[in-house]
């Protein structure tokens, strides 16, 4: 699928936390690079405050992603550049929460969502030889987009710490048709 860059939604932190040049030395660097490189419009390339609380943020996030899709007709891709855990990332989104950020962008059935953050693919079951990514955040949006009619959505996230793009270690969760989604 060719993804029209007017149809993608980027997101960063806008403050940098603990003292560390995190926001402003890699994922607004490189939240910028990949709204350059892929076409997207400046006002769909949007810096969550990451001094708000979790609600805040997920209200924000949310409320960018409807703000792009009615600029768009609809979002083919939401690209995200945060901290993550295999639990969660940083605008407040953890495993409970998939299901509103599934709903928010599943009107195009193949979306695509890049997690630049770390560990989001990682599983429950990773250190003991399950099904690689299972029960993690990335697996359980895959199945949430599924559940919501995304169901050729795909989801690719990191499965270990690292840069938020020169991390080379990488699962893809795929809704290959499936109403429910699948393992790992």
């Amino acid at each position: 699928m060719a993804i029209d860059g007017k149809r993608i939604l980027v997101l960063a932190p806008l403050r940098n936390s603990g003292g560390k040049k995190d926001a402003t030395g890699a994922f607004q660097p490189e939240a910028a690079a990949f709204a350059k490189r892929h076409g997207v419009p400046k006002a769909q390339v949007v810096w969550i405050d990451n001094a708000l609380g979790k609600a805040a943020m997920r209200k924000a996030a949310l409320a960018a992603i409807a703000r792009a899709k009615a600029a768009a007709g609809g979002l083919q891709a939401l690209a995200v550049f945060c901290h993550g855990w295999k639990t969660g990332i940083q605008f407040g989104f953890g495993r409970g929460d998939v299901d509103a950020l599934a709903a928010a962008l599943a009107d195009v059935k193949d979306v695509r969502v890049p997690l630049y953050a770390c560990n989001t693919a990682q599983g429950d079951g990773d250190d003991a030889g399950a099904v690689g990514g299972d029960g993690g955040f990335a697996d359980l949006l895959r199945d949430a987009l599924c559940r919501a009619g995304a169901v050729d959505c795909q989801v690719d996230a990191h499965t270990t710490a690292g840069h938020t793009t020169k991390n080379p270690f990488v699962r893809r969760f795929q809704g290959m048709g499936s109403p429910h989604g699948g393992a790992g």
